[in-house]
């Protein structure tokens, strides 16, 4: 037994129906008739529960009340008692009539051959086997009804509600419905409440309700008769949560068609690519500045105030307790003298006639063994072993770590023989060994400042390499010539100090000292550290003036700044304008869906239960955007390896991180763009759904 208390319906502010009780007996056909425009369609749909519910309204079922507040109890009512066979489009469109009927058996936790034997015993009772495998648009009006009271007979609900089902069929038709729906109640012993015009299907009601002047005439009203209604037990499902299996609908029509897939992989993989490939680039290119910047830098006392870039002989040289405070840091790794040896130097043997053999003097060098004369003074300057020198090598001999390298200028103005690996080089030159102290006077001031006091040498080197022209680093006044590692240069130094010590008397009336470095290198542990180091040694004494890439790196900074926040910004855009279309696209796409949602409503299914099942669905598709766009990356990834000549560890990394975000990316696109419009059309009525979706 079903009762409904105080039941009314308004529209637009008019009263339809005023206030009524009605009761609907099992095994019964209940027709419903009236006036086009009286609201005898709303009556059913409020009856039935898919229209917006009214609290003041009490339903019972049995002698227990439903909770009409709750949704998911209005659903689970539905699911379990109430079928509805509408005028029209009762069925989903893309799939089988096996299928649509099968979603009415969901809830019941049946396994596939129980779900299979149930449609077709209830196909074969209503004569439609033949039916099972055919689309909705295969069927004719009267094949559709019937499947619709096949799905209303094989979940054996207990109330049937129609809604003109003859309206539209010939005379044949309407018969074997009509005859349907009359059997339901008298043969399955169904509570069947027909709403309709035809008045042969009206007079086969076993109850006829009469639809007129905000009245229902007929004879299943209750009137004042509240027995038994205010203890009333709260109606409950019997079925479980647990039992209800959702699969994924397998439409006759891809939701998504394999060209349409395919384009979409091929922008989401564009977008990530673009995201990650601009971070990789930034950063390559950031490592790649990092590893132009030497980490190193040389450190000049120019006493003279002259702010040049060459290590000048008059500089006054560092004592040890400046060079104990450039050394005082923990950024240091090493601390080295600049050495240079010259081709021509003041000795103590030729001080006095040493300006009269400058002029005079013309160097030679002697390489494999025939001798040249050179244009102009060579010096051999030191190799500091920082992070870049190696790449500004082109090495002949990395087993050796004594000899010379000749620098590709220094080749090149002086028009040397093709030197090759095994070449060597004999030439005479000088190394300093004490200083002896001078002064300069600078714009009438008079300048303390010192001298390189040297001794001659001859030596036979084998060419270790040639330093390329693109070695940022000039140092000497003489340009760069020869180069030798400071470690074998501080070796012949040592020994030539050893072997000539310091006289203990004047040249030419200036006093001799101990040599020092009048510039020295600073090496350190990393590069990162320079502009810390520039700072606190600048601050030691207004002499210094420190050589660095690192001003150079400031402008590679901006560069790589500005590159960076440009490949973002594009970037952001594009992700932006593809979440926008896609998330267009896929709104679309299921919009047309939103239909399905007032049919599954229809059977019982609640919000929660259509979203799971659409969330399951765009999960699938998101699967497939994902392996098609990681196979796109694929390729994407090559051409960056091409482009950027990546390692393979940046490449998997690349990759790793691509897939990532395209999985994120392509599941909340779906889920948020594809779930919408569902979730939307979860809020409105069955009835709305339908009437605004079909």
């Amino acid at each position: 037994m079903f009762e409904i208390r105080n039941l009314s319906l308004s529209f637009a502010g008019r009263r339809l129906l005023e206030p009524t009780d009605l009761i609907f007996e099992r095994g019964k056909v209940y027709t419903i008739y009236g006036k086009s425009g009286v609201g005898k369609s709303s009556l059913l749909n409020k009856i039935g529960l898919i229209s917006a519910t009214d609290p003041s309204v009490s339903y019972f079922f049995d002698g227990k009340e439903i909770d009409t507040e709750n949704k998911k109890s209005v659903s689970a009512f539905i699911a379990e008692e109430v079928a509805f066979v509408f005028q029209g489009q009762n069925l989903i469109n893309d799939l089988t009539v096996f299928e649509n009927l099968k979603l009415a058996l969901n809830f019941y936790g049946l396994n596939p051959d129980e779900i299979e034997s149930k449609i077709d015993t209830v196909l074969a009772d209503l004569e439609i086997s033949s039916l099972k495998h055919a689309y909705p648009e295969d069927l004719s009006g009267g094949e559709e009804q019937r499947v619709a009271i096949a799905r209303a007979l094989v979940t054996e609900k207990t109330l049937i509600l129609a809604d003109e089902p003859t309206s539209s069929l010939d005379k044949e038709n309407r018969e074997k419905v009509s005859s349907l729906l009359i059997d339901l109640a008298h043969k399955y012993h169904k509570i069947v409440l027909i709403v309709s015009h035809d008045e042969a299907m009206i007079a086969r009601g076993d109850v006829q309700l009469h639809f007129k002047d905000h009245q229902l005439v007929g004879n299943c009203l209750i009137l004042n008769s509240d027995e038994g209604i205010k203890d009333s037990k709260k109606w409950t499902s019997y079925l479980s949560s647990s039992h209800t299996k959702l699969s994924v609908l397998k439409h006759r029509r891809p939701f998504l068609p394999r060209l349409l897939a395919f384009f979409i992989a091929f922008v989401v993989a564009i977008a990530v690519t673009s995201i990650n490939f601009q971070s990789l680039f930034a950063d390559k290119y950031h490592q790649l500045v990092n590893n132009s910047l030497e980490n190193g830098f040389l450190v000049i006392n120019d006493s003279l105030h002259l702010q040049t870039t060459k290590v000048l002989d008059d500089f006054l040289s560092f004592d040890k307790e400046e060079i104990t405070s450039i050394s005082t840091s923990q950024n240091i790794q090493t601390i080295k003298p600049y050495i240079e040896f010259l081709s021509l130097g003041m000795t103590f043997d030729n001080s006095k006639d040493y300006s009269k053999l400058q002029k005079n003097f013309q160097p030679t060098l002697t390489i494999d063994g025939q001798t040249r004369s050179l244009t102009r003074n060579f010096s051999i300057q030191p190799l500091y072993q920082t992070n870049t020198t190696q790449r500004q090598i082109e090495y002949f001999d990395r087993s050796n770590e004594k000899g010379i390298y000749l620098s590709e200028q220094f080749v090149s103005d002086q028009k040397l023989p093709n030197i090759v690996s095994g070449s060597t080089v004999t030439l005479t030159f000088y190394i300093p060994i004490s200083l002896y102290e001078s002064s300069i006077e600078k714009e009438g001031n008079v300048l303390k400042g010192d001298g390189d006091l040297f001794v001659k040498v001859d030596k036979t080197y084998p060419v270790l390499g040639i330093v390329k022209k693109s070695y940022p680093f000039e140092y000497s006044p003489h340009g760069n010539t020869l180069f030798m590692n400071i470690a074998e240069m501080e070796e012949l130094q040592n020994e030539a100090i050893q072997q000539h010590p310091m006289m203990k008397m004047a040249l030419d009336g200036f006093p001799l000292k101990s040599w020092m470095p009048s510039a020295i290198h600073v090496l350190l542990k990393d590069s990162s550290a320079i502009p810390e180091e520039l700072s606190r040694i600048r601050a030691i004494s207004s002499q210094i003036t420190i050589l660095s890439s690192y001003e150079n790196y400031e402008e590679f900074n901006k560069g790589l700044t500005y590159i960076r926040q440009f490949l973002m910004l594009l970037s952001l855009v594009l992700l932006i304008l593809v979440i926008a279309v896609l998330s267009f696209v896929f709104f679309l796409l299921n919009r047309p869906r939103r239909f399905e949602v007032g049919i599954l409503k229809s059977l019982g299914y609640s919000t929660q239960n259509i979203v799971w099942l659409f969330l399951k669905e765009l999960i699938g598709y998101g699967k497939t955007i994902s392996i098609l766009a990681s196979c796109l990356l694929v390729i994407l990834s090559i051409l960056a390896i091409q482009v950027l000549k990546l390692e393979v560890s940046d490449v998997f990394q690349f990759y790793l991180t691509s897939v990532f975000t395209l999985i994120g990316l392509s599941v909340s696109v779906l889920i948020i763009s594809g779930l919408l419009p569902i979730y939307t059309t979860c809020r409105q009525t069955v009835v709305d759904t339908i009437r605004k979706n079909g």
